[in-house]
């Protein structure tokens, strides 16, 4: 009971003290996401995985987010199935891949996400609520596909890795 009201306690020192570039992604957090992580990807086919996945990340958020659709355009949102929206969610992934495989290396992630940050801070109409729906999105799949899925963990990483990229987006 006093341990885990000390990692309580730890936890909300570390999220109180994070300013916009910074989060509460422990070490332990990392090893968790970046374990659970690697489980899905294991397959010979991860890249029609990821794809699959992907696809279903942006086609929800254009769902739940009209507006998406819009962005997604010279990607050919309106053919999920066609080979320019599967080579965009493929993309996302691989970024998304290469965030949480570089947690554990804090100067290669942050220049990495400050790369992403870069390239969607000249999207017109892209804004930070879109990274945050994405966010609950993927943390609304991830239990359904990872049998020991730590929520904790992945709110902690997740929030900072899509916080970073939407850091330089003004809405």
């Amino acid at each position: 009971m006093l341990r885990q009201l000390l990692v309580l306690v730890g936890l909300a020192v570390c999220c109180l003290a994070s300013d916009d570039t910074e989060h509460c992604c422990s070490e332990e957090d990392h090893r968790i996401v970046q374990r659970q992580w690697d489980v899905l990807w294991r397959d010979t086919e991860s890249s029609r995985i990821k794809i699959g996945f992907g696809r279903l990340l942006l086609t929800k958020l254009a769902k739940e987010i009209p507006e998406v659709a819009d962005l997604f355009k010279r990607v050919d949102i309106e053919h999920p199935e066609g080979p320019k929206f599967a080579a965009h969610s493929l993309r996302i992934l691989n970024a998304l891949d290469m965030a949480i495989n570089l947690l554990d290396d804090p100067p290669a992630l942050s220049a990495a996400l400050n790369h992403l940050a870069h390239q969607h801070e000249v999207r017109e109409g892209v804004k930070k609520a879109h990274f945050k729906k994405f966010g609950e999105i993927l943390s609304g799949g991830l239990p359904r596909v990872l049998d020991d899925y730590d929520a904790l963990a992945w709110k902690s990483c997740l929030k900072g890795i899509l916080t970073k990229i939407a850091s330089k987006l003004n809405a």
